[in-house]
């Protein structure tokens, strides 16, 4: 093994990185009326989606340097991935495109907790049953970011055939 295949980017192929996302959205999904629960699944799997795609493109690539890319593009951890993409110009959100960057900024400017007061305390208690608003929106941003994945995926195997 490589020291490139080494890294924890590599542990899983794009697929497995891609099963591993929906298993955390069908998790968020079970965890809906818990807030905090739903957004942290809602985060991992938009996450996990982004480590596929950064697999795919550099399988694309073909070259030492994009392993070494893909490694530090959107920085180590999902909450890395989610900021950075958001974050970014179009250079940097390619492959893929304004519609995944606007979700990933949305999801991560939904707090997971609710703070109150002047101090910031966090209100953890919810006053009814049933999904959780907030926590509902950031698993819709969550499935924009994983379908875009699958399709940016898509693309750069057809691409490469």
């Amino acid at each position: 093994m490589t020291e490139a295949e080494a890294h924890w980017l590599w542990r899983l192929d794009a697929d497995a990185w891609m099963r591993s996302a929906l298993t955390e959205l069908e998790a968020g999904a079970d965890h809906v009326a818990v807030r905090r629960t739903a957004l942290t699944h809602a985060r991992r799997a938009a996450g996990m989606a982004l480590n596929a795609v950064l697999v795919a493109w550099a399988h694309a690539q073909g070259t030492p340097d994009a392993l070494e890319a893909a490694e530090s593009r959107w920085g180590r951890s999902y909450v890395d991935h989610l900021r950075l993409l958001g974050d970014s110009g179009p250079e940097n959100q390619v492959p893929l495109g304004a519609r995944a960057a606007e979700a990933a900024r949305a999801l991560m400017a939904i707090p997971v907790a609710i703070t109150a007061g002047s101090a910031g305390a966090e209100v953890l208690v919810q006053l009814h049953r049933g999904p959780n608003q907030a926590a509902q929106q950031g698993l819709d941003h969550a499935r924009t970011i994983v379908h875009g994945c699958a399709n940016a995926i898509a693309d750069l195997r057809t691409a490469a055939l």
